[in-house]
């Protein structure tokens, strides 16, 4: 099993176990949906499997968009700018995250789609 499967797998477990009593362990709001979707880019556009989005992985990724109504104007470059906090020049899950978090909770818009 990869290991951006597993890291997958914690995090939908994560978000199913937040979630109390009764409550639907299928994502319903916008932020819960979004995180989905940042874990499954993860591992769909993980090429190398090692935890982190390069420039390069995350423009191949957006390549797979063009055409398609989730099609977005940003490249490789302009994400890694905005989300690694390390200077690694990648952008780990958590980093991904923590931006997310960061730019919603401030108030500000996240990187233009």
């Amino acid at each position: 099993m990869s290991p951006n499967l597993i890291l997958a797998a914690i995090a939908a477990c994560s978000i199913i176990s937040c979630t109390s009593g009764s409550q639907s362990p299928i994502p319903e709001t916008r932020s819960e949906r979004q995180m989905l979707g940042l874990i499954e880019k993860f591992d769909r556009w993980d090429h190398d499997g090692n935890g982190q989005l390069s420039a390069r992985e995350i423009n191949a990724g957006v390549a797979t968009l063009k055409g398609t109504s989730r099609e977005v104007t940003f490249d490789g470059a302009e994400v890694v700018n905005h989300y690694d906090r390390n200077g690694d020049q990648t952008v780990s899950l958590r980093e991904a995250q923590s931006g997310y978090k960061r730019t919603t909770e401030d108030g500000a818009p996240p990187l233009q789609r």
